[in-house]
């Protein structure tokens, strides 16, 4: 008994002493003067350090015009374009005795050392012109046959112009169109092209409030694609971007549960895909890419080999004008499409919608 009442003491003695919890102080670590400095003069150096931003857009260069007395002709493996230069070019070279000797390659890879003194016509293939800054000398200027406008940046504003007119162009002559719109919707097809010219069409249009989508083409997805739209009824506008006939499968589903979309209200940006005087009845309504001078809805020849031919005899004037004036073009003047003023790199084409 006298055992238990011990043990019963010890334990309740243990259980109300306080814990003890061993302090273990770690050594101070001791710095390296020499490492202190160190870090000290690196930390100098960064409050010092001047961050310059690669700018987005080569500045301006100095060209001189009177300098340049070659032409290089860069054509591509496209056979298609390559007879369509020739047949133009053999046509019309006996208008231009002022262009002297011109070279031609085939290849972007054929150019092997800078380009100096040259005026280059060409490339076709947006892949071509953008592998040429590269190769560029002094004194250089490009008359491009690309429609790529996407690569404006890579060039300086005062060394390159854009010949053909281009769905970019077709973007910004939207403007008097829809500038007072509160609502559009916009839809563009899953492509290079939908996802360039939709890029673009943010950039011109910042400040529209804009409900857009991309479609590719089975029914589910092209029903999805307009539902993201919301309800139409609220879009004064709806654009379509698509260098295919699939935008006739999506016009199905341009429908609420009451109507229809007005096609009428509807802009197609197909860069000329359609033969106009081919289109449906049915699909008339929609306003399409035009020129302002010439009646597309007449024409047979197909409107995409019509305007590269038109871009190569342009290109052609453009070459002449720069070696009689030796100075960086304004305008230029063609006998069909008249008056053509340059703005911005570009040709700016008069282009309507109707």
């Amino acid at each position: 008994m006298k055992n238990i009442f011990l043990l019963i003491s010890l334990i309740s003695f243990f259980s109300c002493a306080p814990t003890v919890i061993d302090n273990v102080q770690k050594t101070p670590k001791v710095s390296d003067p020499d490492v202190v400095k160190d870090e000290t003069e690196k930390l100098e150096e960064k409050k010092d350090l001047v961050v310059i931003e690669k700018p987005t857009k080569p500045e301006n260069k100095e060209i001189d015009f009177k300098t340049i007395e070659k032409i290089l002709v860069i054509l591509s493996d496209d056979e298609l374009f390559t007879s369509l230069f020739y047949d133009v070019f053999l046509e019309n070279i006996s208008n231009y005795p002022s262009l002297g000797s011109i070279d031609f390659v085939y290849s972007i890879n054929e150019i092997t050392s800078p380009i100096n003194n040259t005026l280059i016509i060409g490339p076709v293939s947006s892949k071509d012109l953008s592998l040429l800054p590269p190769l560029l000398g002094d004194n250089t200027f490009i008359v491009t046959l690309s429609n790529d406008y996407s690569l404006m940046k890579n060039f300086a504003d005062n060394e390159i112009i854009f010949i053909p007119n281009s769905p970019y162009l077709h973007v910004q002559k939207l403007q008097k169109y829809i500038d007072n719109a509160n609502a559009v919707g916009v839809l563009y097809k899953q492509n290079d092209y939908g996802l360039k010219v939709f890029t673009y069409f943010k950039k011109i249009f910042p400040l529209i409030y804009t409900k857009s989508s991309s479609y590719g083409s089975s029914a589910i997805d092209l029903e999805l694609s307009v539902n993201l739209l919301g309800n139409l009824d609220d879009l004064e506008s709806i654009i379509i971007i698509d260098d295919t006939i699939s935008y006739k499968d999506l016009i199905g589903y341009l429908a609420t549960d009451k109507k229809t979309y007005p096609l009428e209200n509807i802009y197609l940006i197909d860069n000329f895909l359609e033969q106009r005087i081919n289109l449906e009845n049915y699909y008339k309504p929609i306003n399409r890419s035009n020129f302002d001078m010439i009646d597309l809805s007449l024409m047979r020849e197909p409107h995409r080999e019509y305007f590269f031919k038109q871009s190569i005899e342009i290109s052609l004037e453009m070459a002449v004008k720069i070696f009689q004036q030796k100075m960086y073009p304004q305008n230029i003047e063609h006998p069909v499409l008249g008056s053509l003023p340059i703005k911005k790199q570009m040709i700016d084409y008069p282009i309507i919608f109707d």
